[in-house]
């Protein structure tokens, strides 16, 4: 058992250095519910017993006439739906999961995507993580998914800025006047255009409509000629309207409120939708700036899980972008901020997270005689879900304000600016969307036909029995344990015969509390497989367990205790060497130098012998 604990402390020393893209994006084509079977385009980089994220991108329905309740939300659909599982077994191209899906897809038309995790004991960001970004053609990308056992340490930023929705691009037209009023146009046509690229938003456009003023969902509206700035992206909240056209003379055609309007607040359906930022739309141009004008990106998704993160000072963002800046034409829209969901459950260091809203585009009017135009509207900011309390760090989702307007001229008509997006939001004690419905079909597929499993308490010790189909495939049974669920540690081993198929082990020094057992079959070819997961609860009245013992430099604590619970270390002779908070369990602990002998462990009233070697 000490050999097995050991062994398990001994994994805690594995840290893989991370950076650039760590995640794998697979486009799903179509998918089988009974089955928990998503069929992906690509299964390359997938692999078995992964987490993963199923996430659809698009597929909102929103009102398309023109007018000014164009791009109003007829209905969500499944459009920001998505749930963490587990991947069971690949087939050809066939994806299985551990668990049903809890959630209705439309893969057809949704741009559903499956997004492996990055997946750790512990992990280094030596140099910038990011995500692939969003890109609508292929349906992949725009998300950041980590998972770590224990430690996340940043010397580096996790950045997802501007990874989500598209900006309205950039296109240059002819002619000053006329007016354009609509609230939809084909941003494509050339000649005057009456409005510019919308940005993009979680409803699929049509060519003929995706340009113009009103915007689309979460998407900022284009300018409309003539000259005229987009507005800011969305995302549950609104984006800023841009700035409009207050030149005086000839060039004064277009006072008539013909700015891009903010994207949409979006409806996250008491969390169980996420998204990721609105664009901002597309500033119109005739003066051809082609670095210029254009809407800005949105912020992308990061979901992070880890025991802990040493924040070190540095940044986890999903920021919207800038809009483009303008010299004498329309501005930009800036990007919403993004969703960061983090399930941590201890932060250490200086740590910063964002999910603000970009700013909108500076117009530049330059003192030209009568010519004067509004900035960009600002992105709304994003939101934050923490599954637990208010941590000790700092974290925004503030919104992007306005672009200015600078160096108008003194005979202009009265300003048009645009405005600031909304202020995200912060949400805490989150539960994020998972399923715990075991998928029956999962089980006839793995390679080793698993009869019965099961795991029950008798004389305050754990009895595990299980049987199987084939003996003749399966090398080597390895029994693994857990407090939480997640975070597992090998137990023991018990060796496969040839012509047995009833197998039983026991845990001899089972935690009090609630522990999560399951296998792990090594077949001949060394291909292995998991069981499901059995539950047990024993009761041990406020005791922990302490390994490895002796130790020498760290410890992990484990038991069934009310939290917060405080550690305190003395020698035999009383002196207090160290105390420290325990917010979960199991516990990582680093021990201070210290002299080889006896020490004693309290917690919580409750006290044990540690030996240090």
């Amino acid at each position: 058992m000490l050999l097995a604990l050991t062994s398990s402390l001994f994994v805690l020393a594995q840290t893989t250095d991370i950076s650039g893209v760590v995640n794998t994006y697979h486009k799903v084509i179509e998918i089988i519910p009974a089955k928990a079977c998503l069929r992906v385009a690509n299964v390359s980089g997938l692999n078995v017993n992964s987490r993963v994220m199923v996430i659809q991108m698009k597929g909102a329905s929103i009102q398309t006439a023109t007018g000014s309740t164009f791009g109003d939300t007829i209905s969500l659909n499944n459009a920001g739906n998505y749930e963490i599982g587990t991947v069971c077994y690949i087939i050809g191209d066939s994806v299985f999961l551990f668990h049903n899906l809890m959630n209705s897809y439309t893969e057809s038309t949704g741009k559903v995507q499956l997004v492996q995790f990055g997946e750790y004991y512990s992990a280094n960001v030596v140099d910038t993580v990011k995500a692939m970004s969003w890109d609508s053609a292929a349906g992949l990308g725009g998300v950041i998914a980590i998972y770590c056992d224990q430690d996340i340490t940043l010397n580096k930023p996790i950045y997802a800025d501007t990874a989500g929705y598209k900006g309205g691009a950039y296109i240059d037209y002819t002619g000053n006047c006329p007016v354009g009023g609509g609230y939809v146009y084909d941003a494509s046509a050339q000649g005057f255009n009456e409005g510019a690229y919308k940005g993009e938003s979680i409803a699929n456009l049509a060519g003929n409509i995706d340009g113009g003023k009103g915007a689309p969902a979460n998407g900022g509206g284009g300018g409309n000629n003539h000259n005229n700035s987009g507005a800011g992206g969305a995302n549950l909240s609104a984006g800023g309207n841009g700035g409009a056209n207050s030149s005086s003379g000839p060039f004064g055609c277009n006072s008539g409120g013909n700015y891009g309007r903010g994207g949409k607040a979006l409806s996250s359906w008491g969390g169980t939708k996420i998204f990721v930022g609105g664009g901002g739309g597309c500033g119109h141009s005739n003066n051809g700036s082609p670095t210029s004008n254009y809407g800005a990106n949105g912020g992308g998704i990061i979901f992070i899980w880890a025991n802990n993160i040493n924040g070190n000072g540095q940044l986890i963002t999903a920021g919207g972008g800038v809009g483009g800046s303008s010299a004498s034409d329309g501005a930009g829209g800036g990007g919403a901020g993004g969703t960061i969901i983090m399930h941590v459950t201890n932060y250490t260091g200086a740590l910063s997270v964002k999910a603000d809203g970009g700013s909108g585009g500076l117009s530049v009017d330059g003192g030209v005689i009568g010519r004067c135009f509004g900035g960009g509207g600002g992105g709304s900011g994003g939101v934050i879900y923490y599954t637990g309390s208010a941590p000790a760090i700092t974290y925004t989702a503030s919104s992007g304000p306005a672009g200015l307007e600078i160096q108008r001229d003194a005979g202009c008509n009265a300003a048009q600016p645009g405005s600031a997006g909304a202020a995200g939001s912060t949400i805490f004690n989150y539960t994020f969307s998972r399923s715990s419905t075991s998928a029956g079909y999962c089980q006839l597929l793995l390679p080793v036909k698993l009869v019965n499993f099961q795991a029950i308490v008798v004389d305050k010790k754990v009895k595990l029995y299980w049987q199987i189909e084939n003996p003749a495939d399966v090398k080597q049974f390895v029994i693994e344990r857990s407090v939480t669920g997640e975070q597992w540690s090998e137990l023991k081993q018990v060796g496969g015969n040839d012509i047995t198929s009833s197998y039983f082990a026991i845990d001899e020094h089972p935690l009090p509390g609630r522990s999560y057992y399951r296998i792990r079959f090594i077949e001949r070819s060394n291909a292995f497989s998991y069981s499901p997961v059995r539950k047990v609860f024993l009761d041990g009245d406020q005791q922990f367990v302490i390994y490895p013992n002796p130790a020498k430099d760290r410890i992990v604590i484990a038991g069934n205790m009310l939290y917060p619970a405080y550690l305190s270390l003395r020698s035999v002779g009383g002196q207090l060497i160290m105390q420290q908070k325990l917010s979960t369990s199991p516990a990582v602990i680093e021990l201070p130098a210290l002299p080889a002998g006896i020490y004693m462990a309290e917690i919580n009233g409750k006290v044990q012998k540690l030996i240090v070697y």
